[in-house]
Formats: C-alpha cells, structure tokens, sequence
C-alpha cells in the first residue's frame, strides 16, 4: 500500500504541474497576439528607413563618409562589442540558449584573432550565463518588456551610440570600432532564428544594390544623412527588441503546450500503474481471506 500512496502522492504533484503550466500556455497565448502585432507593424517601418539611409549612404564617397558623421567611422578593427540579447525568464525552451551558443562561439573566435572583445547585457538571463562562465560585463539593461520598450530602446541605443562616437565619460570603457547585435528574430509562432548584425558602424549592406536612381534630398543628401543615423541605430535596436519579445513568447507558449501534453501522458501513464498495483492488492487481500477461510473450514 505503500507504493500506492507514493502513486497517488506523484499524480497529484504532476496534475497541480499541469494547471501551472496550462495556465502559463493560456497567457503567452494572450500576449503572443500583441506582440506578433506590433513586431509586425514595426518592420514596414524600419525595412523603409534602412532603405532611405542606404541611398543617402550611395551618395556620399565611401572616403568622405567618416566625416559626415562619427557612425560612420569605419577604423581597423581592435576593439569589438557584442551586445546579447534575450530574456529576463526562462521555461522558454531553447530561445535563451540559442542567442547563448551564438554570442559564446562570436566572443571565441574574436579572442582566438587578438580583438579586445567586451560584452554588453540585455535580458538576465544572459546576464547570468555569462557571468558563470567568468565574462566581464560591460553593461546591463533588463529585457524588454511591452511597457518599457518605447523607453529602453533609445536609452539602449544612445549608450552604443556614444560609445562608438568616443563621447562616454568613463575612461575606462573602451571606444569600440566595431558593434555587434546577437538577438533572436520572430519568424512565425513556431520558429524563432538567431540572427547576428554589425549595428555598428553603419554600412552599405551586401546585396542591396539599387537598380535606379537615389532620390534627390532637400536641403541636401548629408544634411538629412546626419539626421537619419541616429534615427536607424534607435529603430534597428527597437526592432530587435520586439523581435525578441514576440519570440520569446511564442517560444514560451510552445514550451508550455509541450509541457502540458507530457504531464497528461504521464498521468495516464501512473494512473494505469496505479489501478494495476491497486488491482494486485485487492486480489491478494481476497486470496488472503479466501485462505483463510478454507483453513478454519477444514
């Protein structure tokens, strides 16, 4: 009977484990909708800007540009940042992880070639990972979330920006030549990819030469130039943070469906060695009386 109570005591435990995760399923559900709107609504937005900056980019001699603004300095490269980016929870499946592998590989292999590599934090997950593993961290923010986004994007953004313009006050901090984003990218409910991007400094990028003309700017091409780079380096960092926010809720709610079916498998699983084991122990009782009462009888 023992053995049936320890039953009893592990399907009650994975049933009340069932309601936590049904519950969590339920909620990512409710919030992945919001997300996938605003990611979606976002990319439109920044697919034209990037656009616009790369035909100001074709108008200016790739010599010239350094002096027409300082994201476009384009130095050797000694110093690398790499800014990971996930989540402040886990029970996410292998979204956390996924952007772990990537930066840990990118930060190896710019060690193995002698750049001083520094890394910067979004989301605590990364936080802690690298911190077990000994990384310095340069900088911290926490993961974004659908009330702080509009605010931690342009202070996030600013901070790299300075960074790579030389304009910190903390001397210690190295200027870097080269930005890097590692964060995941929202492909559907079902798949989110790792992606990797030089944020900075700002460049044409490769297969995205025009067929026609650049369009002609009022006051002129650098003027509106100048105006924009700040603009792209906030909205590439806001996109990626609601790509990582709608990611990491789908992924979530994937998780939590998966959870969910393998607690009711396992249910069924005990609760069918349960009725057995309580089977054998009620045949065993009747054989103990039966028993019984044939030897009283004889």
């Amino acid at each position: 009977m023992a053995n049936l109570k320890e039953l009893r005591v592990r399907i009650g435990s994975i049933k009340n484990t069932r309601k936590i995760t049904a519950a969590m399923s339920r909620i990512a559900a409710a919030r992945l909708s919001k997300a996938q709107h605003a990611i979606l609504a976002a990319r439109p937005y920044g697919a034209g800007l990037r656009g616009m900056v790369q035909d100001l980019l074709d108008a200016v001699p790739a010599m010239d540009r350094p002096q027409v603004h300082p994201l476009l300095r384009d130095d050797p490269r000694r110093c690398v940042w790499v800014v990971a980016m996930n989540a402040d929870r886990g029970l996410c499946g292998g979204f956390n992880a996924n952007v772990h592998k990537v930066a840990s590989k990118m930060l190896d292999e710019l060690d193995a070639e002698g750049v001083d590599v520094r890394l910067v934090c979004v989301g605590r997950k990364a936080q802690a990972y690298f911190s077990h593993f000994g990384r310095p961290i340069l900088r911290f923010f926490s993961a974004p979330e659908p009330a702080t986004v509009e605010g931690l994007a342009p202070e996030v953004a600013r901070y790299l920006a300075d960074a790579f313009c030389g304009r910190l006050e903390d001397d210690d901090v190295p200027q870097p030549d080269e930005i890097r984003l590692v964060s995941n990218r929202f492909v559907s409910v079902l798949t989110q990819e790792v992606r990797t991007e030089i944020l900075l400094p700002v460049t044409r990028r490769e297969g995205e030469a025009r067929e026609t003309p650049p369009p002609r700017a009022e006051p002129s091409e650098i003027e509106l130039l100048r105006h924009l780079l700040p603009v792209y380096v906030e909205n590439e960092v806001r996109e990626a943070m609601l790509d990582s926010m709608a990611g990491e809720v789908a992924a979530r709610r994937m998780a939590m469906d998966a959870a969910t079916d393998n607690a009711t498998e396992l249910i069924a699983d005990l609760t069918l060695e349960y009725n057995r084991e309580r089977q054998a122990a009620i045949t065993k009782e009747l054989m103990e009386i039966i028993g019984g009462a044939e030897a009283l009888a004889g």
